[in-house]
């Protein structure tokens, strides 16, 4: 169950990495939301504390809450503007670039009040434009960084220059206590980061894995019949050739041609020569033995590879391979079933062989038009 809910949970990460611009920018805003919540919410707290002149400066509090209200109702505004673009003009990119704007440059206000050089301002500025360009347009990103950086720079210089407070909503720490209540305010700000920035690295680099992975298996694999596709059937040929050199024992090289698969696809259409395929895929597969390996070769031509196998092996496996395909009936779409079989040509590189790889495929290929000369349905071994 925590598996299915964790791959559920990705899933809707990656859903939203697909969104259209405005909803992106939407979502973001709806997340800056309860951040001016929680804002007010402190500003509410200090305000009741008997204590609060001697922790902040009150009418800068006030003057705060105003302002916390201000923005509350702009970002309230933003997100309905956003709604009625968001299906007239779901990639409308100026309001992208408002969005993030609006973004960077009240968390850089809110900032300021508490100090710019602080906790909470450094991980906002590192972490948020990393996962911003994950997210949203790269070019409004780049924008709202910098706009957020440039603010923070000027009202730093501005405050050591005597032209702003530094800090104005605080009462500099003279105990313990005042000390405290610092120290536990900057947490609580930098808290809704601190949860969500590690969160989003998880899911970001989890999805990114999958992804990799799954675009990495798709490239060796057919797409039709789930084998091996012809690349990476001549990459594991290679690798399975080199194993047993060193091993000391032969590999059998086999290619198998489907008969007749041409009037299938004239007769009963690709769909249903698509299903003759993909059955004998399977077929194929459950009839060889633990690490042998099948592949996709080309159209209806298959590759199979069996390490360790002398020719009695490999006589053994194949023909084991051609009466399980010979017995598989297949709907051809009109109420009746279909019957397949396959020619096999086989040949078998030694460990101590000079002959080349290349060879050996060739010398395979031979034996399998001498099958097809022989009547099909049959394994010859070059």
């Amino acid at each position: 169950m925590t598996v299915f809910k964790k791959a559920g949970m990705r899933g809707r990460f990656a859903a939203i990495l697909e969104w259209q611009g405005v909803d992106k920018s939407l979502f973001l805003l709806l997340l800056l939301l309860p951040l001016y919540v929680q804002y007010l919410a402190w500003s509410f707290y200090v305000l009741s504390r008997q204590d609060r002149e001697l922790l902040v400066h009150v009418d800068v509090v006030h003057q705060m809450v105003q302002l916390e209200f201000v923005l509350l109702c702009l970002g309230a505004a933003l997100i309905l503007f956003g709604l009625y673009l968001r299906k007239r003009q779901p990639e409308n990119l100026t309001y992208q670039y408002v969005a993030l704007q609006f973004y960077a440059l009240t968390l850089v206000l809110m900032s300021y009040s508490i100090g710019t050089v602080s906790f909470c301002a450094g991980i906002v500025l590192l972490g948020a434009p990393v996962f911003g360009f994950i997210f949203m347009n790269r070019g409004a990103v780049w924008a709202g960084a910098v706009s957020a950086l440039v603010a923070l720079v000027a009202l730093s210089y501005a405050t050591v220059w005597g032209w702003l407070p530094y800090a104005p909503v605080m009462v500099a720490p003279t105990t313990m206590a005042s000390n405290l209540f610092w120290m536990n305010s900057l947490f609580f700000f930098a808290a809704p980061f601190l949860l969500t920035l590690p969160f989003l690295a998880d899911q970001m680099l989890l999805w990114w894995r999958e992804r990799e992975h799954r675009i990495h298996q798709l490239s060796r694999t057919d797409a039709l019949t789930g084998l091996h596709n012809r690349r990476r059937i001549l990459e594991l040929l290679d690798e399975l050739s080199q194993v047993c050199a060193r091993q000391q024992v032969p590999l059998t090289v086999a290619i198998l041609d489907l008969d007749h698969f041409k009037q299938v696809n004239d007769n009963w259409g690709h769909p249903v020569g698509d299903a003759v395929l993909k059955q004998a895929a399977q077929c194929l597969k459950a009839h060889v033995r633990a690490g042998d390996q099948v592949g996709r070769y080309g159209g209806e031509e298959f590759m199979v590879l069996l390490p360790s196998a002398n020719a009695e092996d490999a006589q053994a496996v194949l023909n084991r391979c051609r009466q399980a395909l010979t017995e598989l009936r297949i709907d051809n779409g009109a109420g009746g079933q279909l019957s397949t079989s396959a020619s096999f040509g086989a040949t078998i590189h030694q460990a101590n062989s000079t002959v080349d790889l290349h060879h050996s495929v060739l010398a395979a290929d031979q034996a399998l038009y001498q099958a097809k000369a022989n009547g099909r349905n049959c394994v010859v071994m070059a």
